[in-house]
């Protein structure tokens, strides 16, 4: 009996989101918005498109190459559809949170155990925090000198300040990761589910444990693909609105651009509400003010959510019916 609200609940809220954030860019000027699009050429839908389904790829081959250095053999296809359909449940849930389980029920339906699933899952997001770790950074770094050019009002010593204070930050994290998972594991040892199942769990973590170390000690090609398949699935997603900006013809760095969107939307991630709600395309509108009056705006927002939003969704209910099809196929028909 609860199950059912509890289902209701989250598919009405995940329409909210969604809604919210395909409303947004309209309060900036539904005119606006719509005298805008009537101008952009067809091409440009085109490779915003094919953007989305490149960075849907080269996920998949990321996904793909872990998978398969752990044993677990899939058809490629098979993981493009294990990664639409899991990127669909990012989007549609607070925090992202449906992502990971629907991706770990998927590949354990696959034939992975639990423990190759987590690593997998779990390699994804340390690859994808690796590259936001180093290419956020670097991106402010390499556009200072750009945007000083651009307006000479622009707060650079606050973007060193901040930066600098992150590096400390990470610093100080890293140097306290053996205390801290001291004190973790010292707090397990106090619950008592923890404790009666404490053999099960030093199991599971040994395996994870020997999966993350034949990743991290294959050859030094496959960990340089990984990589580079990261770069590629992110890169294409957060160029999106520079090349949109760029269409319309506001010239803002690359780097500036994409450093913008990694902050503001992981900032609106954590507002619990699904794809932001809003928050991330209002806040990029107010961040990207100086430089891009509010019409054209409006109209970029649009345009970026058609390449981050509408076409991955468009993707992940692809994969939905794909997934359904192979499922009533291999039921057995009975008489």
């Amino acid at each position: 009996m609860t199950r059912l609200p509890i289902r209701h609940a989250a598919t009405l809220l995940a329409l909210l989101g969604v809604g919210l954030a395909m409303g947004a860019p309209f309060v900036l000027g539904a005119h606006a918005v719509l005298a805008g699009l009537r101008s952009v050429p067809l091409p440009v839908f085109a490779a915003l498109a094919a953007s989305a389904a490149l960075s849907a790829a080269a996920k998949a081959g990321k996904l793909h190459l872990m998978q398969t250095a752990l044993g677990l053999r899939l058809r490629y296809i098979r993981t493009l559809i294990i990664t639409v359909v899991t990127d669909f449940a990012f989007l549609v849930s607070p925090l992202g949170a449906a992502g990971y389980g629907v991706n770990m029920g998927l590949l354990q339906r696959a034939g992975a155990s639990w423990a190759l699933a987590t690593t997998v899952v779990g390699a994804d997001q340390a690859l994808d925090l690796t590259f936001f770790a180093v290419a956020v950074p670097l991106s402010l770094l390499l556009a200072l000198g750009s945007l000083t050019q651009v307006t000479s009002h622009f707060p650079s010593h606050v973007v060193v300040g901040s930066l600098l204070g992150i590096a400390v930050v990470i610093g100080a994290l890293w140097l306290c990761r053996r205390p801290a998972g001291a004190a973790l594991d010292a707090a397990a040892r106090r619950v008592l589910w923890l404790r009666a199942r404490r053999a099960r769990w030093n199991r599971f973590r040994q395996s994870v444990r020997q999966q993350w170390v034949l990743l991290l000690t294959g050859p030094r090609w496959r960990l340089a693909a990984l990589l580079l398949l990261t770069t590629l699935q992110w890169l294409l997603r957060y160029s999106a609105l520079w090349f949109i900006l760029h269409e319309l013809g506001y010239r803002l760095p690359l780097g500036f651009v994409l450093a913008v969107q990694a902050v503001v939307l992981h900032a609106a991630l954590w507002t619990g509400v699904p794809a932001g709600g809003g928050g991330g395309d209002l806040a990029l509108a107010a961040a990207f003010a100086p430089w891009v009056p509010r019409a054209a705006m409006a109209t970029a927002l649009v345009l970026w959510r058609f390449a981050t939003l509408y076409c991955p969704l468009l993707l992940g209910a692809a994969g939905f019916i794909a997934l359904a099809c192979k499922r009533r196929a291999s039921v057995p028909v009975t008489q």
